[in-house]
């Protein structure tokens, strides 16, 4: 019999029944994307909390959670980064006795005491991409000769950034995802299919992560995957880790200007090389050697020996 959660109604709100582009705006899609593989029935109701084995809650939530439950702590944000999250704010990483799991994306390895377990939400992510690549795509294909250059998707707020957006532009000319806000306006970020179809016109598109550290990376990178677009990333330090070098052009490095010079060379060698350009969008995506270092095995064991009688 499986362990059976409910919702917070911050993680309802925020995740199923938002219009923002951050939510996913699909309690399928919140199941598939955070706990495929896991002994656990997820339901989309916060009424139902007295009569279930835990709750899901988010990192924004600042109530006291019941003790002696299987509670689930989600946070796909660099908590550790940012200062106006109230749960980490009082509990740091791990210091809340009454969460028993967390799926955290500013890790890059599990822990694993008596008392929790935490799952970098990087091996949630690869798990979902692996399992729907061949599902989720664009229901428009550009053929490469029709292909524009690059879009920049993201905020230039950063020197690095804009080094990287002006290099682009000594090539050729780019557009900005801003432009399209008509047609993505609060589509959500989660692979929506018009947001996949824009990425598709172009061979690349420029994704950065609002931080930098090591276990985050987020659904951007994802996106670009999904959209059979080449991505020029600006993030985490072991992207390399989890991806193919020849699926991703990586633009920041310990000796960036040197990164940034070959990541210019890469893109003019590549953007009027169909053959070129297909190696990055056909090829094996995720490293050979990446490890999920068995997470739902273990995610299982430890839900087994925490509800057992």
């Amino acid at each position: 019999m499986k362990t059976t959660l409910a919702l917070s109604p911050k993680i309802k709100l925020y995740w199923i029944d938002s219009k923002g582009h951050y939510s996913m705006k699909s309690i399928e899609k919140f199941i598939n994307y955070f706990f495929d593989g896991m002994n656990l029935t997820i339901k989309c109701d916060t009424d139902t909390h007295a009569n279930c084995d835990g709750v899901i809650y988010d990192i924004q939530d600042d109530c006291v959670l019941p003790s002696k439950k299987l509670n689930v702590m989600v946070c796909v944000e660099n908590c550790s980064y940012w200062t106006h999250y109230k749960h980490y704010n009082k509990y740091g990483n791990y210091s809340n006795d009454n969460v028993k799991i967390y799926l955290y994306n500013h890790i890059d390895k599990i822990e694993l005491t008596e008392k929790y377990i935490a799952i970098p939400i990087i091996h949630l992510q690869m798990n979902y991409f692996q399992k729907f690549y061949n599902e989720i795509k664009p229901s428009c294909m550009i053929p490469f000769e029709h292909k524009k250059f690059c879009l920049i998707a993201t905020r230039l707020n950063s020197h690095f950034k804009i080094k990287i957006f002006s290099a682009l532009m000594t090539i050729q000319p780019c557009d900005f995802i801003h432009d399209f806000k008509p047609l993505i306006g609060n589509k959500s970020c989660y692979q929506d299919i018009d947001l996949l179809n824009l990425f598709n016109q172009y061979k690349f598109v420029f994704v950065s992560e609002n931080s930098v550290c090591d276990g985050y990376i987020t659904e951007k990178v994802f996106n670009c995957f999904f959209s059979r677009s080449i991505p020029i990333y600006y993030g985490s330090m072991k992207v390399g880790h989890f991806f193919n070098p020849g699926a991703v052009i990586h633009a920041n490095g310990d000796e960036f200007n040197t990164r940034l010079d070959r990541m210019v060379e890469q893109v003019k060698t590549i953007k009027d090389d169909k053959r070129l350009f297909e190696s990055y969008t056909n090829c094996k995506i995720i490293n050979d050697s990446y490890d999920n270092e068995q997470y739902k095995d273990k995610v299982n064991e430890f839900i087994d020996n925490v509800i057992k009688p």
